[in-house]
């Protein structure tokens, strides 16, 4: 009997600290901007004691909340979402292995952290003062020393406690290094916002419609359409086009389609744009055997 008791309790242990396709979903679902079903999802799993043992789904509900909360239709319905996403924030802190959780997911923290400087200058314009005061004291307070960028990488050891930052970088490289993340957190925002044809405002997207509506969003007016964009356009080359940059594809009779790449510089392009069949969603070009053939070009309004 002890045996026995002894060999559950192992497989318990070796569980709670091993990777969990329902948690990994939850990091997939935010990364690509489905944060109804995130929340959702993470509910879900925050009522199950087996998985009391992991922060994640407080920390996924926290963002979703955070995310979900600049839908102004939404947060007419869901006041209090600004002050549950920080209790949730607050409990997601407590576990016991946050120090690993803020290493492994920094990345998310970086871009929530700059995301939320538009969002408390939105409820500052909306005259929304005790939640914008709300979001500045969390920003102030819990994220104080995440750097609002996403260039944090763990060291071998784990060491969680440093972060790679940029070097050589002039000020004016560094204003434009993080003008281009923040367009791209507010791009990748967008995710899930439905396909119309000649539609250029969250109601619906067509696919250079969402890309100078983005570009808008931080002062950038660019031409209309996917072929005019690309002859106004600075000439990128397409292995070096990075973070904000812009993708051109081609059907065969010019130009056709436009997305907005959000990967990292050396990294394997990655795109948010609009599709016909989806809306706006993420696409990574090297695994797309529909894109990949059809890329054309690369430039850039930044």
């Amino acid at each position: 009997m002890k045996k026995l008791v002894f060999i559950l309790f192992a497989f318990v242990s070796i569980a709670a600290y091993s990777q969990d396709k329902k948690i990994d979903q939850l990091e997939i679902l935010y990364d690509q901007g489905y944060y109804h079903k995130v929340l959702r999802k993470a509910e879900k799993l925050i009522a199950k004691p087996e998985y009391d043992f992991s922060g994640l789904p407080s920390f996924y509900k926290s963002l979703a909340l955070f995310r979900m909360a600049n839908d102004e239709r939404w947060f007419r319905r869901n006041r209090n979402a600004i002050k549950e996403a920080i209790t949730v924030y607050n409990t997601f802190m407590e576990n016991e292995k946050i120090e690993h959780y803020l290493a492994a997911h920094y990345h998310e923290i970086a871009s929530l952290k700059t995301y939320l400087v538009d969002l408390e200058t939105t409820f500052s314009s909306k005259q929304m003062k005790p939640e914008a005061k709300l979001i500045q004291d969390f920003r102030m307070n819990q994220l104080k020393g995440i750097r609002p960028r996403p260039d944090f990488k763990p060291t071998q050891d784990g060491d969680s406690e440093k972060e790679v930052v940029a070097e050589n970088l002039s000020e004016s490289e560094a204003k434009q290094l993080s003008f281009r993340q923040k367009l791209v957190v507010y791009a990748k925002s967008l995710v899930g916002v439905k396909y119309v044809w000649a539609g250029s405002d969250p109601n619906g997207f067509d696919c250079s419609g969402f890309v100078g509506y983005v570009h808008r969003k931080y002062g950038l007016v660019i031409p209309r359409t996917a072929s005019a964009q690309l002859k106004g356009a600075k000439k990128v080359k397409t292995k070096e086009a990075f973070l904000g940059d812009l993708l051109f594809f081609s059907s065969g009779s010019g130009i056709s389609h436009v997305g907005l790449v959000i990967s990292e510089k050396g990294d394997n392009l990655v795109m948010v744009h609009a599709s016909t069949s989806k809306g706006v969603i993420i696409t990574e070009i090297e695994k797309s055997t529909y894109w990949k053939p059809r890329l054309e070009a690369a430039g850039t309004f930044i």
